[in-house]
């Protein structure tokens, strides 16, 4: 028999890649992959029927109860995907904001015991592309990109990000 986890979020895992450009600026990428269940399924489904986005771009191809996110940051700019599909801020997105923000907090807030890989995920296709969609990655890079420390520090880089773009959006 299967074991079912009930924790809401599993099988996360998290990329960052840093690189200069040719005008010697830094920029950060970040990937976070995760399997949501139930409550926080529910939830994010209802925050992407707030906000008026269309179901069919921000749904994952894979499997549709992942979410992928993907962050992009350089100096005093930054920009949030959602399945490859940017999300740009406003009042009316603002409930996907708010719920990318909770999910991120409560991935980073996790304890490494209560990490969910589960054994089906670990075998199935999805488990070395769940970072890059259209790309499949060695099964010994797609482990150590699913361990809770890293996925933890990748949910809190890009909580950051989300948090700096909804500033930004309030101070306007």
């Amino acid at each position: 028999m299967d074991k079912i986890s009930f924790t809401g979020i599993k099988n996360v895992s998290h990329f960052a890649e840093r690189f200069r450009d040719y005008n010697d600026v830094i920029a950060e990428e970040n990937w976070l992959n995760a399997e949501l269940t139930c409550r926080d399924l529910h939830r994010f489904q209802r925050a992407m029927k707030r906000s008026n986005l269309h179901k069919k771009d921000y749904t994952n191809p894979l499997k549709d109860n992942f979410l992928h996110i993907n962050t992009y940051s350089i100096t005093d700019e930054e920009a949030i995907a959602i399945n490859d599909n940017l999300l740009e801020v406003n009042d009316e997105t603002l409930p996907m904001f708010t719920e990318l923000a909770r999910i991120t907090r409560k991935i980073f807030n996790k304890k490494d015991s209560k990490f969910v890989c589960d054994e089906k995920y670990l075998d199935s296709d999805c488990f070395n592309k769940a970072i890059f969609i259209d790309k499949e990655i060695d099964d010994l890079t797609s482990t150590q990109l699913h361990m809770p420390e890293n996925a933890k520090n990748g949910a809190k880089k890009i909580n950051n990000v989300i948090q700096r773009i909804m500033e930004r959006y309030f101070k306007e």
